[in-house]
């Protein structure tokens, strides 16, 4: 039977790598684990491996990217294919969707496919054309996949278990679990911060994608996320997936060199000792800056880069009652996370003017993602990236609840 939380098998001619490249991309980006023949062979010939991933039960559908080339291709056409059908035609759970190269039309990717030895007919796969190699012509494949992955996912797992997700901005993300939902960021991040449109136009609508996603084919399903992931993506994580939407969701923080422990907002608090103390600024602005001192003091960041930052109507600094450098348990971050949507919202009345939120955050991941999971009814708020090797904060990504549909109503970095 397939396990549908496998990964995808992507089939292509590899004079179209580069198709095949950014559709891997994107894919993963929406956190659609991919499978090619150009990694993860083992040392035998590669027809072999190839059908082993075929009949694997963990290969969970199949994507065939079809070109001109594929009606030369030997290997596409009496294994890949056949391989596709065999699977579909006797699983329910596994899938196909063939996606036509911007150079082919559909009647042709047909009439190419046809060359296949296929037993029955490839109608009832879904036929999604990629007219361009660019993020929006790629959404409807994009959301296909995804959708038909979370609706099979939610039908396969027992009911009460968590659909395990990652979100994950640096390399390598080391899992003791392979995620059913593995939102791969890294290469945006291979050559330092993403500019803010990048996280805008990008990053954050293909977050918005997933968890809609989730919400909508899993709806009632508890999420478990986990990953090696800067703070503001984890933050979107959360403020994505907000308490007004009547969610179960947690985060998996690290907790010593292999431990994990789940953090979550449905558990009885302890007080946390976060305190709050809003300073307010001489001028006519309407920017509110939030700093949040956990893991450190964010100050001395936000000094360097004065000139780069707007005027604040004000400045509220959220630190630990013992100073900044406190372990928090689950249950006092819990608390924290209530403490930051209750001071925020103080600050707001206060500050009536106030039109967008700037938020600096030294603290555990999990924790920005519980504040991001208290969020989405403050004003819209513009989060920063801390760069170590740059000792600097950096514009991350623009949140506003509007922007987010409304569905019902590993090492963690400190910086």
């Amino acid at each position: 039977m397939t396990d549908p939380t496998g990964r995808v098998f992507l089939s292509y001619k590899h004079e179209q790598t580069d198709v095949a490249n950014f559709l891997q991309t994107e894919l993963e980006r929406h956190g659609v684990p991919i499978w090619r023949d150009i990694f993860d062979l083992k040392p035998e010939p590669l027809r072999d491996e190839i059908i082993d991933q075929l009949e694997n039960p963990e290969t969970a559908s199949g994507i065939a990217l079809v070109s001109e080339g594929v009606a030369d291709s030997d290997i596409i056409l009496n294994d890949e294919l056949p391989g596709f059908n065999k699977r579909w035609d006797g699983d329910d759970e596994f899938f196909v969707v063939v996606v036509p190269c911007p150079d082919i039309s559909v009647g042709e990717a047909k009439s190419i496919l046809n060359e296949a030895p296929i037993l029955h007919g490839f109608s009832a796969w879904k036929m999604l054309p990629l007219e361009e190699t660019t993020s929006d012509k790629a959404t409807e494949i994009v959301q296909a996949v995804l959708s038909e992955r979370i609706e099979r996912i939610n039908g396969y797992l027992p009911d009460g278990e968590p659909l395990e997700c990652s979100l994950d901005t640096y390399e390598s993300p080391a899992h003791d679990i392979d995620p059913a939902i593995a939102i791969d960021w890294s290469r945006s991040f291979e050559h330092g911060p993403p500019s803010q449109e990048v996280w805008n136009q990008r990053l954050l609508p293909a977050l918005t994608t997933v968890t809609d996603s989730l919400i909508q084919n899993a709806s009632g399903r508890p999420l478990r996320f986990r990953g090696r992931t800067h703070l503001p993506a984890a933050f979107a994580a959360g403020y994505c997936l907000p308490t007004t939407r009547r969610i179960q969701a947690t985060w998996m923080q690290p907790t010593g060199p292999a431990g994990m422990t789940e953090w979550t907002l449905d558990i009885d608090q302890e007080e946390s000792g976060l305190e709050g103390d809003l300073q307010r600024q001489p001028n006519h602005g309407t920017e509110l800056a939030v700093l949040v001192n956990i893991a450190a003091d964010v100050q001395p960041e936000i000094d360097q880069m004065h000139n780069d930052l707007p005027d604040f109507n004000g400045i509220l600094r959220l630190t630990p009652e013992d100073g900044p450098g406190v372990e928090l348990s689950p249950a006092q971050a819990a608390h924290a996370a209530d403490v930051f949507r209750t001071k925020v919202r103080d600050a707001i009345k206060k500050l009536p003017k106030t039109s967008t939120i700037h938020l600096f955050m030294a603290g555990p991941t999990g924790l920005a993602f519980l504040f991001g999971r208290n969020s989405n009814t403050l004003r819209p708020i513009q989060t920063y990236l801390y760069s170590k090797d740059e000792g600097r904060y950096y514009p991350a990504g623009r949140l506003q609840n509007q922007s987010l549909s409304d569905g019902s109503d590993t090492a963690s970095e400190d910086q």
